[in-house]
Parts: C-alpha cells; sequence; structure tokens
C-alpha cells in the first residue's frame, strides 16, 4: 500500500466513523471495550476518552507505565489539534517530508504523531474530543481504536480496512 494509498484509507475511516450522539455512557462503553479487548490482546494501555477537553474516561491497565500516560497525552494534544488521527498525522508528515516542529511549530515534548489516537465526530461533522491509546506498537494502537469504534458503530468487519502489516 503506497503512502497515497494509506492516507486516502484514513481520510475514509474519518468519514464513516461518526457517532450521531456522543456522552458520558458512550465514553464508559468505548472505553471499556477498548480495555477488555487490549486485554484479550495481551496489550497494557493507557486509556483516555476526552470530550470538550473534560476526560470521560481514563484507565490504566496492569502493565503500563506514567510513559503511557505521557504518550497518551501528547498524542490527544495532536488530534485535537488537527483533527485528523495521529496515525494520519505522521502519514501526512512523513509524505510532506516534514516534522510538527517544522510545519506547525510544535513542541515535540507536548505532540506525537504516532498511532493510537483518533478524533471522535458527529455526523454533523464537528470534532467533539478524542480516544486515544497508548502501549502497543503503533499500528496496533490505532488499529484497535479503529475496530472499536467500528464496531460501536455498527460497521460491519468488511466495510472498515484496518491498517495492513506491511505499512509500518
Amino acid at each position: 500500500m503506497t503512502l497515497d494509498q494509506q492516507i486516502a484509507l484514513c481520510e475514509s475511516h474519518r468519514a464513516q466513523l461518526r457517532f450521531s450522539t456522543f456522552d458520558a455512557n458512550d465514553a464508559w462503553v468505548l472505553g471499556n471495550t477498548l480495555y477488555r479487548e487490549a486485554a484479550r490482546k495481551g496489550f497494557a494501555l493507557a486509556i483516555d476518552i476526552s470530550v470538550n477537553h473534560l476526560c470521560l474516561f481514563s484507565a490504566l491497565m496492569p502493565g503500563a507505565t506514567a510513559e503511557n500516560i505521557d504518550w497518551v497525552r501528547r498524542k490527544r494534544n495532536l488530534v485535537a489539534f488537527l483533527g485528523i488521527s495521529s496515525w494520519a498525522a505522521g502519514l501526512m508528515l512523513q509524505s510532506r517530508k516534514t516534522t510538527l516542529e517544522q510545519r506547525y511549530g510544535l513542541n515535540l515534548r507536548d505532540y506525537a504523531a504516532f498511532g493510537g489516537s483518533y478524533p471522535l465526530y458527529l455526523t454533523s461533522g464537528c470534532q467533539i474530543g478524542t480516544v486515544t491509546v497508548s502501549g502497543a506498537p503503533q499500528r496496533d494502537d490505532h488499529n484497535l481504536v479503529l475496530d472499536t469504534l467500528r464496531e460501536m458503530l455498527g460497521i460491519a468487519q468488511s466495510e472498515l480496512t484496518l491498517v495492513p502489516d506491511a505499512v509500518c
């Protein structure tokens, strides 16, 4: 899969993965589903779901550390800033042969373009928050979030292509 194809795939995901409404109960369901699936896969993650800069769900799984919490913060900051997934941001920077510092003047201590954070959009097009995980390899972090959102939104597995192994 070429870089342009990967970026197009990310754009397709962003158009598909939208909620008609999203509230604290939805955050609880999403967070718990992420937690259970991560445990099933043997991942030790930090998980954060924030809406309007308010944390509605936060968990640190056994084996995860304060470093994972910091990665969550940095990825979440980037997604809130750009409105695209942290994975897509990394692809975009790679495509443009630039960095967050060069393109946006962002400090890498506060922003990270590595997979695992995803914007929460309403069907109206309004970005209301983020869902972020950190602790597995970045592609696995990204795909875990994608697949969990897909399931929660009732989108068939055949209708949403995850990032293939060969991309990394």
